[in-house]
């Protein structure tokens, strides 16, 4: 499972305290992360000086910057988002209600929401993370709580309508990868181009095929 106190910076700001409890009694993983964050700041700036934000982009006022990290242009950060350490956020992304670990890079195009992204980890063009169900009659006001899916088949509810994925650190993924909602996927997990991960557990050095393949999790070499 990740722990966010294994991120420097996100330890320094007191969020090693989620890692002592339940994912199931937290809920809103990326919201409980923000506020944390922002109590730690007080009146330090929320987008570190040593960050860079394109002034082509748009970074909303609850968002936190780390030091070291890049958002460029045409990108949107918003939501409640942490954006850790030297993570890099390239062009023409989205990323809402999140939380992105130190030295991870969002290439061109990731759509990322309500989501926990880990450390050293690379997603190519096209990151889609889905953050809530088909089966909500109103799509824009879900009411179904998404439940993480466990090994063994088992399932746990966030109790939030709208949740997509813990992921990992040192994930890499191919271009075109949707993850969620309701995905956990394990550490140094190499997730192929087109694969989707929805409402799976991944077992950490898993391997996800795209749709040529049979598209399960395999062990072994990568």
């Amino acid at each position: 499972m990740l722990r966010l106190s294994d991120d420097p910076f996100l330890k320094d700001l007191g969020v090693g305290v989620l890692d002592e409890q339940p994912i199931a009694s937290v809920g809103d993983i990326s919201g409980a992360v923000y506020d944390l964050v922002r109590a730690a700041l007080g009146d330090r700036p929320r987008i570190h000086p040593d960050a860079y934000v394109s002034p082509l982009a748009n970074v909303a006022e609850d968002v936190v910057i780390g030091p070291g990290t890049s958002v460029h242009e045409f990108s949107t950060v918003r939501g409640r988002t942490v954006l850790s350490s030297n993570v890099h956020v390239g062009y023409g992304c989205e990323i809402s209600r999140s939380v992105v670990g130190e030295h991870s890079i969002l290439s061109h195009r990731a759509t990322v929401g309500c989501c926990v992204i880990g450390r050293h980890c690379y997603f190519s063009a096209d990151l889609l993370t889905p953050s809530c169900l088909i089966s909500n009659t109103d799509m824009l006001r879900p009411d179904k709580p998404i439940s993480f899916a466990l090994p063994g088949g088992g399932r746990m509810s966030t109790g939030e309508a709208k949740w997509s994925a813990v992921i990992g650190d040192h994930i890499r993924a191919g271009s075109r990868v949707s993850i969620g909602p309701g995905a956990i996927v394990g550490a140094r997990s190499l997730l192929e181009a087109n694969a989707t991960v929805a409402t799976a557990w991944i077992p950490p050095d898993a391997r996800v095929q795209g749709p040529e393949h049979a598209n399960t999790p395999l062990g072994g070499n990568r």
